[in-house]
């Protein structure tokens, strides 16, 4: 298959799916979700208590949200507030979307698309931690500065939510198609080189030629004579 039909096949395709397939998605990558935001959690005043893919009252759209609590300190004994994050369905399939759009329809040899598929699965689990999963536990470092008094400061979850929003997004998602690429390249040789069979190369004995001899030059004889004069 040519390449320009390849990649307007995988257009088409990472297009139906992500309209048709976003809800779908998100249902499915949910107990991922909720697993990431925990271990994030981890050390922090948050406890995540459930996470759901539903439409959502005030907003128009399918959100998924991830359910949880914020205590003033680690151990307090009561939550001091009730946080619920968001994320629309159809923003969480974007950079998911546009990296195995890139790994599939990237040319390459079997051996080489195998070794992106391979590379692939780590990059796209750490691609749904950093955008998805942020953006879900930026409410609750938001509810923490407030609680601790600074309501008008500007987190780091919330400065990184926002540029997630704001097409930050879709360009993490390509570079981490790109170094899947890079990665591949170097993996299948080095695959390739430690899997050939070890062999001893066969030892040449050298060759002598034998000398050639030069031709004896040839004695022209005139027209009438009878050959050599005779010896005396």
């Amino acid at each position: 298959m040519r390449l320009e039909r390849r990649w307007f096949i995988a257009a088409v395709v990472a297009l139906l799916v992500g309209t048709l397939g976003a809800q779908t998605y998100t249902q499915l990558a949910a107990p991922y979700y909720r697993t990431a935001a925990t271990w994030i959690a981890g050390g922090r005043p948050w406890t995540i208590t459930r996470i759901d893919v539903a439409s959502d009252a005030a907003r128009p759209g399918v959100f998924v949200r991830l359910h949880g609590e914020v205590r003033a300190v680690t151990n307090a004994a009561r939550p001091a507030a009730a946080v619920i994050g968001r994320v629309q369905a159809g923003a969480a399939i974007e950079g998911p979307l546009i990296l195995w759009t890139v790994l599939l329809a990237w040319p390459g040899e079997t051996r080489r698309r195998g070794a992106l598929l391979i590379v692939g699965v780590p990059v796209f689990l750490g691609l749904e931690a950093a955008t998805t999963v942020c953006q879900l536990l930026s409410g609750f470092a938001a509810a923490s500065a407030v609680i601790a008094g600074d309501a008008a400061a500007i987190t780091g979850w919330e400065r990184w939510s926002r540029f997630m929003e704001f097409g930050g997004r879709d360009v993490l998602a390509l570079c981490a198609a790109l170094l899947t690429v890079a990665s591949a390249r170097r993996l299948v040789p080095t695959v390739a080189a430690r899997s050939a069979p070890w062999t001893v190369p066969a030892t040449r004995r050298p060759t002598v030629e034998p000398a050639h001899r030069s031709p004896s030059p040839a004695v022209s004889q005139t027209p009438g004579s009878a050959g050599p004069p005779p010896l005396n």
